[in-house]
């Protein structure tokens, strides 16, 4: 007769080969599921926890893993094994906080010090919680160990760019370049950072060599990483490869990630459609500051609204308005992506909005496991995001004629206005005084505010040649950082401009930007990457501006903005219109008085900063999106609901 103990054991033991077996196997949803069942035995040893945490990892069952990492550290604090395990499966809950501990617990241990995996993890860490010197430290630890490895250069140089140090980044985006020909990401940010630099030796043949390279992928795989797209914004390229490279990044993000399956739910007892706003923005940021009076005019009786955020909480006043204006707010920052979409998915959301497309600090990955029926990019970020899993691209008939419709891999979605909300409750300061800013107060006044990235060397020239043509006119531009300013500085000495008519502008609060606005004549635009949020403060505080008018979104937003306030007039075609049309504008000032009070009348009458008459129209979008969705119809391209609104598009 066989003793109990022993029937006892050996189910243990088949039960953990079993277990093994799948491991082996690498069916690790079943690995995971087998150990869990056996760690509540005494003879589950360090090996086994960390067995069931590497399973959790692979099975994405995030927090367990951690746990699990923990229980395996418990019993050897410095297994190298477990602490890797332990930090991958922290930093893929972007539990920041939490993984720095583990690193600085970690600080005299030698082995997990000359590790370079570990190294990799702890600067990411420290680069995520803007702890840029820590990052930086850590990351030339590892470079030390590999330095041949190109991805620890790419990461250094996304350090150095959050600190500004624009030269050096390029440099560590030109070193990822050599090690590794292919990497299209470092190719863009090399440009991207000089950019940023007003750097623009070799910009025209680097351009070349970036499209070239971009021609050359495979689309089979996601070689274009992180920033890849972003970068391209402002870098002039044919409009049919962003898509591709947007798809290459998508594929990136994606990864493995199976979509949920399908799932129905009851309709909410009120009728009301659920809205989900997925962003980190929802504090102190451009995104909150144009879209929060919209979210306080919607339609409470027919929509639901949850604000899902990853973001900071600055306690700011408008951080307070869109909690305030919406019945939800989860806070996601400790979440990792499926975690995050499975919450989304039980809360029933009919309308995932995803707010930051490719920008620093998105979490593309949670729209992959389709969260929700209907899934839309909208606002934050002026391009398509290249992913199958994003059904509608909210944009207009001037941002998005139906006619780029290959542009996009989402439908588009057409606002009958600006695509671009507004708060009319902002500040409206009294203008400040030019001797404030150090402006002539006799010259004609060209303003310029957005970022140096912007600005390419046919835009400066053009710029020159106005300069040039009205000789008692001056270039007011940001001091965005200090590479940039001598740059330009040098830039319009060597074309004969005298240096005290570039005069360059702190930043400032936002009340003090408002306020000294109205001291320019007229703004002038950049392209390829137009001015988007700066385009609309100089709007609201009654300045004309004038633009080019491209083939890309993010070429087109300023020409939608000054369609809608009725100064259509002052979108160009090309540079050389742009110019001629300028010079002319300059010696009419009458002109330019007359296109303030129209921007004083549209401020007070028109569509653009109406976040009532928006949130209507933004709804009516929502409400053709899911009806099609519960029809069973396959997303569309949805035109404007005004037809004049197109037809002045096509003028």
């Amino acid at each position: 007769m066989t003793h109990p103990h022993m029937r006892a054991d050996a189910t243990y033991l088949k039960a953990k080969r079993h277990a093994y077996q799948c491991v082996t196997t690498q069916n690790w949803a079943d690995a995971a599921r087998g150990l869990s069942r056996l760690s509540g035995d005494h003879r589950f040893t360090a090996n086994d926890w960390l067995s069931l945490a590497i399973a959790n990892v692979h099975a994405g069952a995030l927090s367990a893993a951690t746990d699990a990492a923990r229980r395996a550290l418990a019993h050897d604090p410095v297994h190298l094994r477990a602490l890797q395990v332990l930090t991958i499966s922290l930093l893929e809950q972007h539990r920041w906080p939490e993984a720095a501990e583990v690193f600085e617990q970690q600080r005299d241990n030698a082995e997990a010090q000359a590790s370079f995996d570990f190294l990799v993890n702890q600067g990411t860490t420290m680069w995520h919680l803007k702890r840029h010197h820590e990052a930086m430290d850590a990351f030339l630890k590892a470079m030390a160990i590999n330095v041949c490895d190109p991805s620890i250069h790419l990461r250094l140089g996304l350090v150095l760019k959050d600190m500004k140090d624009y030269s050096a980044a390029a440099e560590s985006f030109l070193t990822t370049i050599a090690l590794q020909p292919t990497r299209l990401s470092a190719r863009l940010m090399a440009i991207h950072m000089r950019q940023y630099a007003c750097d623009w030796r070799g910009f025209e043949a680097s351009c070349a060599e970036a499209v070239d390279a971009m021609r050359q992928l495979d689309p089979a795989k996601g070689e274009a990483g992180e920033g890849a797209t972003f970068a391209l914004l402002g870098i002039p390229h044919p409009p049919e490869l962003f898509k591709f490279v947007a798809q290459q990044a998508a594929r990136f993000h994606i990864g493995h990630i199976a979509a949920m399956p399908p799932q129905t739910r009851a309709r909410d007892a009120a009728g009301r459609i659920r809205i989900g706003y997925l962003s980190c923005d929802f504090h102190n940021h451009a995104t909150t500051h144009l879209f929060v009076e919209a979210l306080e005019h919607r339609n409470t009786r027919d929509f639901e609204v949850t604000l899902y955020s990853y973001g900071i909480d600055d306690n700011t006043a408008v951080q307070h308005r869109v909690r305030a204006a919406c019945e939800h707010f989860v806070d996601m920052r400790a979440m990792g992506h499926r975690a995050m979409a499975e919450r989304i998915r039980a809360d029933g959301i009919d309308v995932l909005v995803e707010l930051k497309g490719h920008t620093q600090g998105s979490r593309l990955p949670v729209l992959a496991y389709r969260a929700a029926p209907v899934q839309v990019s909208f606002l934050g970020f002026p391009a398509t995001t290249g992913m199958p899993c994003i059904d509608y691209f909210i944009g207009d008939a001037i941002t998005s004629p139906l006619s780029h419709a290959a542009h996009y891999t989402e439908c588009i979605a057409q606002m009958p206005h600006c695509y671009q909300p507004n708060d009319s409750q902002r500040a409206r300061p009294e203008p400040s005084d030019r001797l404030q800013w150090g402006l002539p107060e006799e010259a004609v006044v060209l303003g310029c505010f957005n970022q140096s990235f912007k600005l390419t060397p046919e835009t400066f020239s053009t710029w020159i040649r106005i300069l040039q043509a009205v000789p008692n006119a001056v270039l007011w531009l940001l001091h965005d950082n200090p590479q940039a300013t001598a740059n330009l500085r040098s830039e319009s000495a060597r074309h004969g401009i005298a240096p005290q008519r570039l005069i360059f502008a702190p930043r400032a609060s936002v009340n003090e930007h408002l306020a000294r606005l109205p001291l320019a004549d007229l703004m002038l635009d950049n392209w390829p990457c137009n001015a988007h949020t700066t385009a609309s403060d100089a709007l609201w505080m009654g300045v004309p501006m004038a633009t080019v008018i491209g083939e890309s979104f993010a070429s087109r937003v300023a020409a939608s903005l000054l369609n809608t306030v009725g100064l259509e007039q002052l979108v160009f075609a090309d540079a050389a219109a742009y110019e001629a049309g300028v010079i002319e504008l300059l010696q009419q000032p009458h002109r330019l008085q007359a296109m303030r009070g129209q921007l004083e009348r549209e401020r007070l009458n028109g569509p653009l900063f109406d976040g009532a008459r928006f949130a209507r129209d933004l709804e009516s979008l929502y409400r053709r999106m899911v009806e099609r969705s519960r029809a069973g119809l396959a997303p569309a391209a949805l035109a404007a609901a005004s037809a004049s609104v197109a037809a002045d598009a096509a003028r």
